[in-house]
């Protein structure tokens, strides 16, 4: 469920773009600075503030919210039991685009277990 990661996250420095700050982008030159660290990667890691994920629509980038977290969880457990063996490009590219096809049954289940939004 998270081949979206399979080039892995990029990872933004506050730090670099802005100094020392309070760790929330607040304007658009560390917006700018953050969208370069992502790159044409779907997940960029923020120090001292966790992530941020993109998709092409709202549901998209939802799922692979929910899925970076799944996953990091999942990996670190992985490492304790040895090498694990990650998907190659290919591997990732295509079980991508499978998952494009049903995310939104994962967006449809998770709007339903919160009900109406008033």
């Amino acid at each position: 469920m998270s081949s979206f990661l399979g080039e892995g996250s990029a990872y933004f420095e506050i730090r670099d773009a802005g100094g020392n700050t309070d760790m929330l982008v607040r304007d658009r030159p560390l917006g700018a600075a953050l969208a370069r660290s992502l790159g044409d990667r779907s997940v960029v890691l923020m120090r001292g503030h966790g992530s941020t994920v993109v998709g092409g629509s709202i549901e998209e980038a939802v799922f692979r919210a929910v899925y970076t977290e799944i996953n990091a969880r999942l990996q670190m457990q992985a490492l304790d039991l040895g090498d694990p063996i990650y998907l190659n490009a290919e591997e990732a590219a295509k079980s991508t685009q499978t998952n494009r096809s049903v995310f939104r049954r994962a967006w449809d289940l998770w709007a339903k277990d919160i009900g109406p939004v008033d």
